[in-house]
């Protein structure tokens, strides 16, 4: 939907649906209704028919017609870092363009840059995306990924209007091992100084995305990726937890969430579209009726 152009509310209420339909899997069966799938907290009438065509036929039509409109060769383009929805589309539908394979094929013949949003960064951006993708994804060892977090997090904090940082992931939760650094920011900074300050301290790198709320980035030679995210007050808490998982201990407090009629994911816990809490970790956890737990025994 989103390589065709769709608007960002429409595709949210999808992924959102779809979150909450993951949880409640074990409920839906073949003699589930439309009343009870409306009973199902984001989900409303047109989801409730989809599901129910799905539950009935296997297949959803307006699925089947968009894969049949973009290719999979096309839809696999969303696996390169930093290549959206929206730019996948103008490869697409401006350039013809249906695999990686031609991707780069026509970046390298200069074929990329009479497009509208390829510059020559952004084509140089996604061959490195492309180039450092490729390269076996590792984990590395928390006493290495230790001197660079502190690092970033020492740049961040002198940022004008920074006001919180907070490394979170499997960092967070003390593991012997990481895969990506995740961060979280609070406050009211200058995106793009900030992106510009640390960035200059890493001459070795590959961005792999950046905009209003994340900068993405990986670091050579340690291949190691980094996710900035930005982070309203409000949904500090809320955000702390989703990304410093586990991702077992995340599905528990949505489905507990769920049992209540409540939705949490990243941005709050909500009833009905109505903001509950957030901006605190405990006060999330209090609000579910769950003990608080420190991060490293969040297994």
């Amino acid at each position: 939907m989103g390589i065709m152009g769709e608007g960002f509310f429409r595709i949210r209420a999808y992924r959102e649906a779809g979150r909450v339909i993951m949880e409640e899997t074990e409920k839906i069966t073949e003699k589930t209704t439309k009343n009870d799938l409306l009973l199902i907290p984001r989900i409303g009438q047109a989801l409730a028919d989809k599901i129910l065509e799905l539950i009935k036929n296997g297949h959803i039509k307006f699925l089947d017609k968009l894969r049949l409109e973009i290719p999979k060769s096309v839809r696999d383009l969303l696996k390169i870092p930093g290549l959206g929805p929206g730019r996948i589309g103008k490869l697409f539908f401006l350039a013809g363009i249906q695999s990686k394979k031609e991707l780069i094929k026509a970046a390298k013949n200069d074929q990329l840059i009479s497009l509208p949003g390829f510059g020559k960064k952004t084509i140089d951006n996604i061959m490195n995306a492309i180039s450092s993708s490729q390269q076996k994804k590792k984990r590395h060892k928390r006493s290495e990924v230790e001197p660079v977090a502190k690092k970033i997090i020492s740049i961040l904090k002198k940022i004008k209007g920074v006001e919180k940082v907070e490394i979170a992931g499997s960092f967070r939760r003390q593991n012997p091992t990481v895969g990506d650094l995740d961060i979280l920011v609070s406050g009211n900074p200058n995106l793009k100084q900030a992106e510009k300050a640390i960035l200059k301290k890493y001459s070795d790198h590959t961005l792999l995305g950046s905009g209003s709320t994340k900068i993405s980035f990986v670091i050579f030679p340690a291949n190691l990726q980094i996710d900035i995210r930005f982070v309203p007050e409000e949904s500090w808490g809320a955000a702390l937890l989703y990304f410093t998982g586990s991702k077992d201990y995340n599905v528990m407090m949505r489905k507990v969430a769920i049992e209540k009629e409540l939705l949490l994911n990243e941005y709050g816990l909500f009833r009905d579209g109505e903001y509950i809490a957030g901006k605190t970790e405990k006060e999330v956890c209090k609000k579910l009726g769950l003990p608080y737990l420190e991060p490293k025994s969040r297994k």
